[in-house]
C-alpha cells in the first residue's frame, strides 16, 4: 500500500521526467512537503486530451460522485490494481478518470507493533516517481465540488516485498500519456505491463508517525 509520501520536487524536474506529456503547470514550484497524508491536498496531472495535462491540486482519497459523505475517503486512498475496474468506488475512475500522483519518494512500516521501523522509498536514479492514480468530482449538498484522487497499488515486487507486500503502481515516462487517455483495457495492460522502476530505501527515524511532523529530516537516514 501506500499511506504516506513525500513531494519535494520543482516543476522542471516534473517536465523533464514526463517528457512525452505537454504539460500546463504553475509559475511557482510547490511547497515541499515531506509527509502527504490522506485527506490532505496534493498535486495531480490530469489529462486535457491529445497529449496535453496540467497540474491540479486534488484531495488524497477518492470520493466517488455516489457517496453521501467524504468519510469513504479513508478507505479510498489506495486503489487495487486486481479490482479497481469493478470496485464500485474506482469502476467508474478506472474507465476514463486517471491521473499521474508525482512524488520523491513514499514510506512503509515494516514489522510489528512497537517494532516497526520506517522506511523511505525513493528512485535510484531518476528524480521523481510518477504514481498510476484515479481521480474522481464529489459534489456534496449546497457546497463547492470536492476534487480527489486514490493511488493505484499492485503487488510488491523483487527486494521490496521484503519491505511490504504492496506498492504503487510506478509509470515510466514513455506510458504516462497512455495512461491519463487511454481506455479502461488499455489502463489493464498498462499496469501488466509497467516495468518496476530502478528503486533504493533506507530505515528513518519515526517521527514521520506523526502527521504533524514535516522537514526533510524526516528522509533522513538512521
Amino acid at each position: 500500500m501506500c499511506g504516506r509520501f513525500s513531494s519535494y520536487y520543482p516543476w522542471r524536474e516534473i517536465w523533464e521526467f514526463s517528457s512525452g506529456l505537454k504539460l500546463s503547470l504553475p509559475q511557482e514550484d510547490p511547497q515541499p512537503a515531506y509527509n502527504m497524508a490522506p485527506t490532505q491536498p496534493g498535486w495531480v496531472l490530469v489529462g486535457d486530451g491529445g497529449g496535453a495535462a496540467h497540474a491540479t491540486q486534488m484531495r488524497w482519497g477518492i470520493i466517488p460522485s455516489w457517496a453521501r459523505d467524504a468519510k469513504i475517503a479513508y478507505n479510498t486512498i489506495n486503489a487495487r490494481v486486481e479490482t479497481a475496474s469493478s470496485k464500485p468506488a474506482f469502476r467508474a475512475a478506472w474507465k476514463s478518470r486517471r491521473c499521474l500522483v508525482p512524488a520523491s519518494g513514499y514510506f512503509e512500516w515494516p514489522g510489528e507493533g512497537k517494532q516497526k521501523q520506517p522506511y523511505y522509498i525513493h528512485p535510484a536514479h531518476a528524480p521523481v516517481l510518477m504514481f498510476a492514480g484515479l481521480w474522481e468530482r464529489w459534489s456534496p449538498k449546497d457546497a463547492e465540488p470536492v476534487e480527489t484522487y486514490s493511488i493505484v497499488t499492485m503487488d510488491a515486487a523483487g527486494k521490496l516485498a521484503k519491505l511490504h507486500d504492496r506498492m504503487p503502481l510506478m509509470l515510466p515516462p514513455d506510458l504516462h500519456r497512455d495512461w491519463i487517455e487511454g481506455d479502461g483495457e488499455q489502463a489493464t495492460a498498462i499496469a501488466q505491463a509497467a516495468p518496476l522502476p530502478d528503486l533504493a530505501w533506507h530505515a528513518v527515524g519515526k517521527a514521520v508517525g506523526n502527521v504533524r511532523n514535516q522537514g526533510p529530516q524526516l528522509i533522513e537516514p538512521v
